[in-house]
């Protein structure tokens, strides 16, 4: 099984039993596997494509008032993590990611789900994302959560390397 960790309600996906709590929470070693965690997501992203396609906010950036980062425990380990934020008028999904290993199970749309949920509560009308126009996986997540392609959306640029995604949140 595989705990949500993040701010916001606990949820059932993928028969997976979530549990929520804030991971600003964690310390010493917890504040490690989620550096890690990060580092391998930006040498992911890194190795697919070049660095003016890429848009890291530090997960430091995401832990504020207006934001929720979540990170997926697996038997002791972190395997993924997500984040949104809210951006006046909707909120943005950043840095969704499973290991290779955690991935198949119904984990990313659970993350998904929680994050959605964390958009409701504050109120905003719209969820939109930017992701890679390689990363086949994440966009058939997004596109099965009902996220359409839309044009840049500020503060980036049109990029043929990007593809920019927008759902409502009834």
């Amino acid at each position: 099984s595989a705990t949500l960790v993040g701010a916001g309600r606990s949820a059932r996906a993928a028969a997976l039993a979530l549990r929520a709590q804030a991971a600003g929470r964690f310390n010493g070693d917890g504040r490690g596997q989620i550096s890690t965690l990060i580092a391998e997501l930006d040498a992911f992203n890194s190795a697919l494509y070049p660095v003016e396609s890429n848009h890291f906010d530090p997960p430091e950036a995401l832990a504020g008032a207006q934001c929720v980062f979540l990170v997926v425990e697996q038997r002791g380990e972190l395997v993924g993590c997500g984040a949104a934020k809210n951006c006046g008028g909707w909120a943005e999904l950043k840095r969704m990611y499973l290991k290779p290993k955690a991935r198949g199970g119904g984990i990313a749309l659970a993350m998904l789900v929680q994050l959605l949920d964390w958009a409701r509560a504050q109120k905003l009308p719209l969820a939109r994302l930017e992701t890679g126009n390689v990363s086949v996986g994440a966009l058939k997540l997004y596109r099965r959560a009902g996220f359409k392609e839309i044009p840049a959306f500020p503060p980036y640029r049109s990029d043929p390397l990007s593809i920019f995604m927008e759902r409502p949140l009834r």
